[in-house]
């Protein structure tokens, strides 16, 4: 597929970013279509139909592709979705480069160098014969990068994204390039002037820009304490630990365990950091109670961290544990302290307790209640274990797959059926049929199967399970296809929109009589909405 020339080089670069960071998940492929989901800032939906291996439509949940533009996540999939046709993976990628000449990797670096400066930056810095060299004063190129993108001291959607691609060019390059030189004050000025740009920023960062830079920021502090000499790192904590005095925004988290995570490990900032947190959480006591808990629980959290680093004795740490055991990052650690030292009833005590008390946090209930499954199996406990696996599956985590399965290992074959029809049944009673469709097709229950998928809102069911039903229910799945095709027309819209449409019309076409259907649809289309040119442009390159 020449399916490149569809994105813009910058997309197409932050794309492929993505692929090979690995943030292409669940990509099924049929000979029509690409289903897949990227991890952005948020997990986002990307389906791509095609026909005779050509791009026909692509369309993504996320923010930038709302208005109508191809995105990065589009690209992710489809790199990956080429690495899985011609089945590039490490082995043939490493025998592509060894049978490559000298010249080959000249005229290919001539190619691509110029539009890339990221390439640019990475090929000047992984040069081992490069010289040192000073980098450009940091606060003026982090402000000019800013200043460029910035309208009313406002860094608006459209320019999010190559603002930045731009920061993390110069971080990725000149910065990372400083610090592999030991340029440590000028990557130790770069950083915390980035840190403090951060915390201020005006943007609209739908798309996770200002996460990515911090991520890129809170790399090169990590690598910068790792490798600082005592005194400039005796000035790495004191500048983290001053900007804890002012209110922060986006960096607070990301200072904090860096003060505790980092390699801070002698004996001073040991000490220090054990005082820190006392003070902290003496000050949190003191906050508006809707802001006291959480202040309360990560500081807590932190200082036990603190205690661990420093090795002092497990008798004061677990009084710090009980006289806390009520804050769920403390209990979990506790519930790892108990268990191994093979104290497991009381693990399992803990973490009935931490349910009972946090009933209406969800997220920690389910949390607790999946290490409450772990213990049950690992001492052989079955009746407990499918106990807790039965709520985890109709309450506290309901339909999850992969607990499904697990509870249906845990009983015989011939056991299996009725407690499938029990659970099931339960299930039918408070979840939506999307969400039970990936059980039916597990359990390969055809009949239930198609009525979630029928009943679900568009074609997302039908596009994933349609395949494995045709030959059985085409006449029904056309029907769902004719009423999604017939609802899309009734409102007009760009050019895409009607692709959209062709493409349900390609997919229609795959089933037993599904051509004749689509020429129907066509043939009523054409006489029904006679004045819509792009309409009319996209039906008429529609071969069924």
């Amino acid at each position: 597929m020449n399916w490149q020339q569809l994105f813009q080089l910058r997309i197409l670069n932050r794309g492929y970013d993505y692929y090979q960071s690995g943030h292409v998940h669940q990509l099924q492929r049929t000979a029509t279509q690409l289903v897949a989901q990227v991890q952005g800032s948020q997990r986002y939906q990307v389906t791509i139909t095609l026909h005779h291996g050509k791009v026909q439509t692509m369309t993504c949940d996320c923010p930038y592709a709302a208005g109508q533009r191809n995105c990065k996540h589009m690209a992710a999939v489809l790199f990956a979705a080429e690495e899985t046709a011609t089945g590039d993976g490490d082995d043939s990628m490493t025998d592509l480069i060894a049978q490559a000449t000298t010249e080959q990797m000249r005229d290919f670096l001539r190619l691509v160098l110029p539009h890339n400066p990221a390439l640019v930056a990475l090929f000047r810095n992984s040069s081992p014969t490069e010289p040192v060299r000073p980098i450009q004063p940091a606060i003026e190129v982090i402000d000019a990068i800013c200043d460029q993108y910035t309208d009313q001291d406002f860094i608006d959607y459209e320019n999010a994204t190559p603002f930045a691609d731009e920061l993390l060019t110069y971080l990725d390059g000149d910065l990372t390039a400083a610090l592999r030189d030991h340029q440590d004050q000028d990557v130790f000025a770069a950083v915390s002037h980035l840190f403090l740009v951060l915390d201020q920023l005006e943007i609209d960062d739908s798309d996770g820009e200002v996460m990515m830079l911090l991520d890129a920021g809170t790399t090169l502090w990590t690598q910068l304490i790792h490798q600082a000499a005592l005194p400039l790192k005796r000035r790495l904590f004191d500048w983290l630990r001053t900007q804890l005095q002012h209110p922060l925004d986006v960096i607070e988290e990301t200072v904090q365990d860096l003060l505790f995570n980092a390699d801070f490990t002698e004996p001073e900032f040991l000490t220090a950091k054990l005082a820190l947190a006392n003070d902290a959480i003496r000050r949190a006591h003191h906050l508006p109670s809707w802001e006291r808990d959480d202040r309360v629980d990560r500081w807590t959290g932190l200082r036990l961290k603190a205690m661990v680093s420093a090795e002092v004795a497990d008798a004061d740490i677990e009084a710090f544990c009980r006289a806390n055991v009520t804050r769920h990052r403390i209990r979990d650690y506790y519930v790892d302290f108990c268990l191994q030292r093979h104290r497991p009833q009381e693990a399992i005590a803990l973490l009935q307790e931490g349910k009972r008390v946090n009933c209406d946090l969800s997220g920690v209930v389910c949390h607790d209640s999946q290490r409450l499954v772990a213990i049950y199996q690992q001492l052989g406990q079955t009746a407990n274990y499918r106990q807790e696996l039965w709520r985890l599956l109709t309450t506290y985590d309901p339909a999850n797959l992969d607990e499904f399965q697990a509870y249906r290992a845990s009983f015989q074959a011939s056991e299996w059926p009725a407690q499938r029809q029990k659970l099931l049944a339960t299930l039918k009673a408070h979840v939506a049929p999307a969400d039970l469709a990936p059980l039916y097709a597990h359990e390969k229950l055809e009949q239930p199967l198609l009525q979630a998928i029928i009943a679900q809102d568009g074609l997302a069911g039908v596009r994933t399970y349609g395949p494995a039903l045709k030959t059985k229910y085409a006449k029904r799945i056309l029907q769902k296809y004719v009423a999604t095709a017939q609802q899309a027309m009734r409102t007009t819209g760009p050019r895409q929109h009607y692709r959209q449409v062709v493409a349900m019309l390609r997919e229609m076409a795959t089933y037993s009589n599904g051509a004749i259907q689509t020429q129907q649809l066509v043939s009523e289309w054409q006489q029904a909405y006679p004045r819509r040119t792009a309409m009319l442009d996209e039906l008429a390159k529609f071969e069924p």
